[in-house]
């Protein structure tokens, strides 16, 4: 497999600049020849008009979109989700339908907000029963997520 073709994968996925060293290990070459690997493909990018740059610091390189296309796929970006906020959203996974009072014995007050944010990314639904709603996960949690519908996952367990 070609190298140039190697460091493009590794610099695709990556979500942080990559150490020169850490390249050197995964490609199996010496710290030169990163160096002239990271030079071919910004010039291969370069030669195909690709919306993708090279940004490289010299001890580490990152592969990002170019500035000029950014306004482009911003809408399809998603925004981080806390590790809080992503805890509440597994307890809710896990224990569906789960009520809203129940959630904040188990997470605490800050639920209360984290299920807001959910909602507002249509991970969550949320319907009133009596003094409190009943939380479950959305086809917009399994989309975002890549699962199969996890409705009623609790459910089947128990009955199991």
């Amino acid at each position: 497999m070609d190298r140039v073709t190697m460091l493009e994968a590794i610099l695709f996925v990556a979500d942080a600049p990559i150490d020169y060293r850490d390249l050197e290990r995964m490609l199996g070459v010496r710290r030169e020849e990163v160096s002239a690997l990271v030079a071919e493909l910004a010039g291969r990018l370069v030669a195909r008009a690709s919306p993708l740059e090279i940004l490289d610091a010299g001890e580490s390189v990152f592969m990002v979109l170019k500035e000029e296309f950014s306004d482009l796929v911003y809408p399809l970006l998603r925004p981080e989700i806390s590790r809080a906020v992503l805890r509440t959203l597994s307890v809710i996974a896990y224990r569906q339908p789960i009520l809203q009072s129940e959630l904040v014995e188990i997470r605490g007050s800050g639920a209360y907000a984290h299920v807001d944010e959910l909602i507002r990314r249509s991970l969550v639904a949320r319907q009133r029963e009596g003094r409190s709603y009943v939380l479950q996960t959305t086809p917009e949690f399994s989309r975002y997520f890549k699962t199969a519908d996890l409705t009623g996952v609790q459910e089947r367990l128990d009955t199991s």
